[in-house]
């Protein structure tokens, strides 16, 4: 992942768009995003069954009609993988989105306004950062249970830390700019500076960092879905690894069973990597001629 020092360019400008567009590891990754988007959106009618669906013999190998074969009741993995994409990526984008707001106000305040704040949010995020976070969330998932806002709950509160370091960190480097001290003499008040001169500054960095986070998302929510902590009623590619598992899928000639959901993980990851590292160019100072 690229950190960025200094972001001069916000997602927001027309320019911005036209350097996104024209980036082409970008564009690939926004074309393997909109592809697994299409396939979320029309699961319901590209999958030819329902995930519950009894739809063959059990372990069936794969064939034209059962792309990926059939798993230990008869059902079809092609459909269960597409079904899982929506979930996936739902449950990817929405703790990511909660990953960036608490990351960024964190951030923020703990570096605009230091002293104890700063303090009492920094011993925080050490102590999250410490914590084996995989363990942790199963622990916690054991608790709170496997429904999916518990889930959500639970990838949040241990992805939110990395995050609010980075941004605490760029707002130290800008509060002691000109623009910044300019706007404090000026007797703007805190809460103005905040969000109207030091926010539009780390936005792009944000951003970045926020599409990233829906990869750690998938993954987190996939590991808790192949323990088994992830309801059965919603699949996702976690839910597809976790049946492979618990119906041995190894045993019965299921390799492509146990690879197609690490493989569709791989490819969202590669896409959101591109779509960050992209992003990343267009603000670097150094991008521009």
């Amino acid at each position: 992942m690229k950190l960025l020092a200094l972001m001069t360019s916000n997602p927001s400008d027309p320019s911005f768009l036209k350097k996104l567009l024209s980036n082409r590891g970008g564009m690939m990754g926004v074309g393997i995003l909109g592809f697994l988007a299409v396939v979320a959106a029309f699961s319901w009618r590209i999958a030819p069954y329902t995930p519950y669906s009894i739809a063959a013999d059990p372990y069936l190998p794969p064939s034209l009609t059962h792309a990926f074969g059939t798993d230990g009741l008869g059902r079809d993995i092609f459909s269960q993988m597409v079904y899982g994409t929506a979930v996936s990526l739902e449950v990817g984008f929405i703790s990511a989105l909660g990953i960036t707001i608490l990351g960024t106000v964190v951030g923020l305040v703990a570096g605009y306004y230091g002293s104890y704040a700063d303090q009492v949010l920094m011993r925080l995020v050490d102590v999250l950062l410490v914590i084996p976070a995989t363990v942790f969330m199963i622990f916690v998932a054991l608790i709170l249970g496997s429904t999916p806002s518990s889930i959500l709950l639970v990838i949040i509160a241990f992805g939110w830390p990395p995050m609010a370091r980075m941004i605490r960190s760029q707002t130290l480097t800008l509060k002691h700019r000109g623009f910044v001290e300019s706007a404090v003499v000026s007797g703007a008040p805190k809460w103005y500076v905040l969000t109207k001169v030091i926010l539009p500054n780390v936005t792009s960095l944000i951003l970045a960092n926020g599409i990233l986070a829906v990869i750690y998302s998938i993954i987190a929510e996939a590991s808790l879905g192949f323990l088994g902590l992830v309801s059965s009623t919603n699949y996702s590619w976690g839910t597809v690894l976790n049946n492979a598992q618990v119906e041995g899928a190894v045993y019965h000639n299921g390799i492509l069973w146990i690879t197609i959901p690490g493989i569709a993980i791989a490819i969202t990851g590669i896409a959101m990597t591109l779509i960050a590292r992209a992003i990343g160019d267009i603000t670097d100072p150094k991008y521009s001629t």
